[in-house]
């Protein structure tokens, strides 16, 4: 399934009409993993075709089954002339502008790299949501949201993406966080031969997107000969010249309160009472109200949230698989309480994680949250 070289391929992207649907910005999604309940409420009424209507489970319940209703919704909207398939392949040029940060780079069909030789990942997964997409993309037959890849020192590539970007967009979007999209495309023979022959000499990071990556995979160990299986929707960003941010993701943990976090944190650890800024490397821990600092005195390399899931959490003994994910510290204190504990980390190093990618050594789950993210919905791809 890979010869070892980075490759994006061209492909006839979908996309959805301008004049079949409310607006652009209107039916697309940030991606599945950052939707918290009440913005999907507010995408789901923003327009009847808006993208959580495919990409998110209506009943869990259902197990397997619950993305047959989301497959035939797709098929209506194709059918309809709601969405579109481009005429040509190409390469999509896709930058968006938020509150002064820049996300940009290409869209096209990434192959995969099952030896992880040049598409390297940095965070665990989770299987439960590994099948999660896999279900999706099998019942959907598509590639519905990019995932997102970032490489360094590009040159051809990079001044390809940048001199589209001086030309008139085919597709302009603004969405409902104030964010503005436009998209270009590149289909002269020459300038993509010109963009792979650069490419092959990098490896990439997966940056965000590991689940559905990991999804790719098993779609093409389980249907390797089906047309389509051996690439999957991305989006590559020269982290170099147009660099990505890179934030925390906190916890709330079941049954751990600030008592146990004084009582059963290792020596190795300094406790510090209160939310305590500037300490390097922190880990800060609240119950809603009171808080205590964590400072590791070992003078490890790893980062805190690997030495969070490695020493911290087995030594307070809590229900490691019951944590949850949060993107906003705002959204993990507002579940916190005397036996439910919101954990605050610090973001990891943009060198720790790609020395760790480079040494083969996965981060924890939710390790990381690399942004701007590309808006799920403005293209995306079906295995035809």
């Amino acid at each position: 399934m890979s010869d070892a070289t980075l490759r994006l391929e061209p492909l006839r992207a979908w996309r959805f009409v301008a004049g079949k649907v409310s607006a652009l910005g209107a039916v697309t999604s940030p991606p599945y993993d950052v939707l918290e309940p009440a913005l999907v409420r507010r995408l789901t009424d923003s327009d009847l075709h808006n993208m959580v209507r495919l990409i998110l489970p209506r009943d869990p319940e259902l197990g397997s089954s619950r993305y047959d209703g989301a497959a035939r919704r797709l098929v209506d909207w194709q059918q309809a002339g709601i969405v579109v398939q481009d005429s040509r392949p190409a390469l999509y040029v896709y930058e968006q502008q938020f509150r002064g940060a820049v996300l940009c780079g290409l869209v096209g069909a990434l192959g995969l790299d099952p030896e992880r030789r040049v598409v390297l990942p940095h965070e665990d997964v989770m299987p439960q949501w590994v099948d999660d997409r896999f279900e999706l993309m099998v019942a959907t037959d598509a590639d519905l949201e990019p995932i997102l890849l970032a490489y360094g020192g590009g040159g051809a590539a990079s001044d390809a993406v940048d001199a589209a970007r001086s030309g008139t967009p085919w597709l302009v979007a603004e969405t409902e966080n104030g964010a503005h999209h436009r998209i270009w495309r590149i289909d002269d023979p020459e300038q993509l031969a010109m963009i792979a022959a650069e490419l092959a000499t990098h490896e990439a990071l997966i940056a965000d997107g590991h689940h559905r990556y990991a999804a790719y995979l098993e779609r093409a160990r389980r249907e390797p000969h089906r047309p389509g299986s051996a690439v999957g929707l991305a989006m590559l960003v020269d982290n170099d010249r147009h660099p990505l941010t890179l934030d925390p993701i906190h916890r709330v943990v079941p049954g751990l309160s600030l008592e146990t976090v004084e009582r059963r944190t290792p020596d190795s650890w300094e406790v510090l009472p209160g939310r305590v800024d500037g300490v390097p490397d922190r880990v800060a821990v609240s119950d809603g109200s009171s808080w205590v600092t964590l400072r590791s005195t070992s003078h490890r390399v790893e980062p805190t949230v690997s030495l969070l899931h490695e020493e911290l959490l087995p030594a307070w003994g809590v229900p490691v698989d019951e944590v949850t994910f949060h993107h906003a510290l705002s959204d993990a204190l507002a579940l916190a309480g005397p036996s439910q504990a919101a954990v605050e980390l610090v973001a990891p190093r943009l060198d720790q994680v790609l020395q760790s990618a480079v040494r083969g050594v996965v981060l924890p789950q939710k390790a990381t949250s690399f942004g701007p993210k590309p808006r799920v919905g403005l293209l995306f791809r079906t295995l035809d």
